[in-house]
């Protein structure tokens, strides 16, 4: 009887549909070009104004400029990358050349000086007026009182340099004795102001830095004269004054100002070798000149070490502390005297190694450039090292302004971690001002330093727990923050070999009082000295509902949770998949207040800074992510943006979520998407997508795309396919075998309970960990009359070994503690590994296979698949694989042609076996590397 109910209501749902929507069209792989994407959205600090980028996914966008105050829409053809100024008066963004322009430059492989350049765009916000600026490289605008405009420019050939007029404001900064063959490898600084349109321009600028309140702009000219003179200047907003700080032969790295821009800093140095040696010069705007403040022979310096270009200099917030990077002096290159045939090239792999030696050439650019954190606390005039090579990592709080610092060592566990893909260190508390360093805590995965730098907090996964421990020398003790509350804090649903992760925090209280927890649904408040009892702030209401909620960080800069503001939460509902927005009480602990819940994803909504205003996306299968505007109420929300009104023209996928017991006795949740012209006496083919659990996205938008390597779901279920997509859960040590059961057991109850499903044309399509799946399951039955694995495991025992290239990381951790969840190593467990590797049931195979890996694979080996396609071409197997050349695991986003490729060829693979669609040439014939490049055969 619940069988017939179902089939009555799905009938009737469906033929009212059929009705409705039978003029529409079919998505053709033609159609993705014009689908259009927004990104890059910007909220005005005053909440008037909104912009976004909306692009076709091949050809040429716009920026779009919305007045939320009128339905006033300004759009710039090409613009992109928009900035708001602070107040609002006007956005900053680049336009891009034509795509025709660049296409063609491309063909003609024109060389990078003469490639088409972007133009900065400034649209003033009172009048809708533009102004532009050609060859823009970057720009700049402080985050208060940006009264002008910095950017730089490339400069102008000899040719057009005559004809253009002088600039209206000229200095000694603008000396252009130099020859034009140096002068076309510097730019042009050009400041803009915005309220008269004045411009000043400084001529062979190399870099600038604007103080965050405005008032000055540090900038740098390189090789000026034929002295080779560096000038430093700074320039005052206010005057209209630059003030030369510095006039010496050489080069100038990492400029710097405090906020006011009352100090200033850089680094410099007078060497010509490529190996330089800086010293760091510092200056305020009251002195003449600046002056060297930190060298190698600076007190406290590490022998042979001095300041780093290598990472950026910055001002703690009250200007108290200058923070830098310091590493030791680079050795000057030694002269090679050798032909490259005289020299042994070779890698040198030795059991003792931290990292494995393809991880040690993965990092070897960051580790050239690695620098240790130091400071300089400015009224002492004291240099302080933080960091070493032993404690390398060290981070700060407070902007600056701390205590401490929190130091991290994991060079004891880095070579273990090859195989656990642990990430555990020794963490170490460091005082700013003397710079001792007091072990806290061992061999601990995760730890944080509280915001007033009162507490180290670490979560344990031993016992699943968070602690903390005061950073007061005389307190030692570590308190139990979570032991004793009757939730688990860690991923209740996890199905791998390895501790849980945990949930995470949501935020402190002011000065450190209070540190908020997430258990699986609700948000907790915990003291962190443990002396009062935790508070469920939410009131249990996320776990009595099956809510996740989840604290929105409306303020960026935010330090504290301050729970007089209204604060605001996102939930996602287990049960039904929906989204909401609730108002939580921090303060009185009231059950959370619902502003918004619908059958929608809900994106996190981004709040303007000086306004209540919020915008924020809402999306399901049928409606595409398009913008909204709200107030923190949600009690007037309206629409700004219609990206895609085309979609009406075509049949769409309607989705549901349907729920069934697997084999293994679990009850589990899958997604159903079927065309919305459906008609129920007929038979349709399905294609069964997979990876992991996936029931989540129930509600959200899959825009017609070519593929990167999975089917889309909308594309297919607009050509006539039904596509389901179960949630799969896990037994350690049967990753194949728990696929299987959950997989075949959801095609069972589909096929005998939606009798429009084609139980005889059904297929499987996976990638990485789904195309191990695929791979797996074709060995195990016949039941599928097609499947496409992308980049498959075919072979865990020559995999256990291999290398994830992409990272240099052994594989083994995937094995023992990870995705593929083995569960033990290849020694411990030789027949488990055997017997979930797809490569040793070849013979079994009756299923037409078609194959994605790709030559530049960096996650899943490419001999993998070639292991796979080798052994079935032997069997005399159908079986085709596809290895698109230089592209990594998925193919690139910008690789269009690749990915339009791969979406017809996997199209035409399914067409021929679920839809009885004749076979493409390129499945009969093949095309042998003679022809590559020549024909495409589809």
């Amino acid at each position: 009887m619940k069988r017939i109910v179902m089939l009555f209501v799905v009938s009737c749902l469906f033929l009212a549909a059929f009705g409705q929507q039978k003029q529409k069209k079919a998505l053709s792989i033609s159609d993705f070009a014009k689908w259009k994407t927004i990104k890059s959205t910007c909220l005005s600090a005053n909440g008037k104004y909104v912009t976004y980028e909306l692009n076709p996914q091949q050809g040429d966008g716009h920026l779009i400029i919305k007045h939320n105050d009128s339905r006033q829409e300004d759009s710039i053809a090409r613009g992109y990358a928009p900035v708001f100024s602070p107040e609002s008066d006007f956005i900053l963004f680049k336009i891009k050349q034509p795509l025709d322009s660049i296409r063609q430059a491309k063909i003609k492989k024109i060389s990078k000086d003469k490639f088409p350049q972007d133009s900065l765009g400034i649209f003033f916000t009172r009048n809708s007026k533009i102004v532009k600026f050609p060859r823009i490289k970057s720009f700049s605008i402080p985050e208060e009182n940006a009264e002008w405009i910095a950017f730089l420019t490339e400069p102008l050939s000899e040719k057009k340099k005559k004809a253009k007029e002088k600039s209206d404001f000229t200095s000694d900064a603008d000396d252009d004795s130099s020859d034009s063959k140096s002068a076309n490898k510097s730019s042009t600084l050009t400041l803009f102001h915005v309220k008269t349109g004045d411009t000043i321009q400084y001529k062979k600028v190399n870099d600038l830095f604007y103080s965050k309140k405005g008032k000055y702009i540090l900038f740098s000219q390189e090789n000026i004269d034929s002295l080779k003179n560096t000038r430093v200047w700074l320039f005052e907003t206010a005057t209209r004054q630059a003030r030369k700080v510095l006039e010496k032969p050489g080069s100038v790295r990492q400029l710097a100002t405090d906020d006011p821009g009352l100090q200033f800093a850089f680094l410099f140095s007078q060497d010509t070798t490529k190996q330089k040696t800086y010293h760091l010069f510092y200056g305020k705007n009251t002195d003449e000149l600046a002056t060297v403040m930190v060298s190698s022979e600076t007190p406290g310096m590490p022998i042979g070490w001095a300041p780093s270009e290598n990472r950026n200099l910055s001002f703690s917030e009250d200007g108290t502390r200058l923070f830098m990077g310091t590493a030791s002096i680079p050795e000057p290159e030694k002269k090679d005297s050798l032909t490259d045939e005289e020299k042994p090239r070779l890698d040198i792999w030795s059991w003792q190694d931290k990292e494995l030696q393809p991880q040690q050439k993965i990092n070897l650019d960051r580790e050239k450039k690695r620098t240790y954190l130091a400071v300089f606390h400015l009224s002492e005039q004291k240099f302080i090292q933080l960091g070493d090579p032993i404690i390398r990592d060290v981070d700060f709080n407070e902007k600056g302004n701390g205590a401490f610092a929190l130091g991290r060592d994991n060079m004891l566990y880095r070579r273990e971690s090859s195989w656990t893909g642990a990430n555990k260190a020794d963490y170490y508390l460091i005082d700013l001002k003397t710079g001792i360093k007091r072990k806290m805590l061992q061999a601990t995965e995760r730890a944080w330093l509280s915001p007033k730098g009162n507490f180290i907090v670490w979560y344990n996964q031993a016992d699943s727990s968070y602690y903390s421990r005061s950073t007061n020398i005389q307190s030692q003790a570590d308190n139990r923050l979570t032991k004793q509350i009757p939730v688990i804090f860690c991923d209740e649903q996890n199905d791998m070999p390895d501790y849980p992760n945990p949930y995470g925090i949501a935020g402190w209280a002011e000065n450190d009082r209070f540190i908020y927890i997430y258990d699986r649904y609700d948000i907790w408040k915990i003291d962190p000295t443990a002396t009062r009892v935790a508070v469920n702030v939410t009131r249990s209401f996320g776990r009595r509902n099956h809510l996740q909620l989840r604290y929105i960080k409306l303020d960026p800069e935010e330090e504290f949770i301050d729970s007089k503001n209204t604060n605001l939460a996102s939930s996602f509902d287990e049960k039904s998949k929906a989204s909401g927005i609730f108002q939580i009480d921090f303060e009185n602990y009231k059950e959370p207040r619902l502003l918004i819940a619908e059958n929608m994803k809900i994106g996190t909504p981004t709040k303007a800074k000086n306004s209540d205003l919020l915008v924020f996306t809402k999306e399901n299968t049928n409606v595409f992510p398009d913008l909204w505007t709200s107030n923190l109420r949600f009690d007037h929300q309206k629409k700004i943006s219609e990206a895609n009104a085309q979609q009406s023209n075509y049949i769409w996928a309607m989705s549901s979520l349907v729920k069934w017991t697997s084999f293994n006795g679990d009850t589990l949740e899958g997604l159903l998407y079927i065309p919305e012209n459906l008609d129920p006496q007929k038979k349709y083919p399905m294609v069964i997508y997979y990876y992991e659990r996936n029931s989540e996205n129930l509600f959200r938008h899959y825009q017609p795309a070519p593929s990167r390597s999975t089917i889309n779901r909308t594309f297919y279920a607009s050509n006539g396919y039904i596509v389901f997509v179960p949630d799969i859960t896990y037994r350690t040590g049967y990753p194949g075998k728990s696929a299987y059961d959950a997989i075949v057991s959801g095609t069972q109850y589909l096929t005998e309970n939606f009798p429009f499903i084609n139980r005889h044309k059904i297929g499987l399509q996976g990638q990485s960990w789904g195309g191990y799946q695929t791979a797996w399951m074709v060995t195990q039955t016949n039941m599928f009359a097609a499947a496409m694995a992308g980049a498959p495991v075919s072979n865990m025992t020559s995999a256990y070994g291999g290398i994830r290239w992409e990272s240099g990381m052994s594989r083994m951790f995937q094995y023992e503690h990870s995705q593929s969840r083995i569960g033990g190593t290849l020694w411990e467990k030789p027949m488990q590994y055997i017997e979930n590797s797809p490569l040793f049931y070849a013979p079994q195979v009756r299923t037409p296979l078609l194959i994605m890996h790709n030559d530049n694979d960096g996650a899943v080996p490419w001999y993998q698949g070639i292991e796979l396609f080798t052994a079935l071409r032997r069997l005399d197997k159908p079986v085709w694989m596809l290895s698109y050349n230089g592209e990594p695991h998925n193919l690139k986003d910008t690789s269009w042609g690749n990915r339009v490729d791969l979406s017809t060829r996997m199209k035409g693979f399914f067409d021929h076996y679920l839809q009885d669609k004749p076979m493409p040439d390129w499945m009969k014939f093949g095309i042998p590397a003679i022809d590559k490049g020549q024909t495409n055969r589809y």
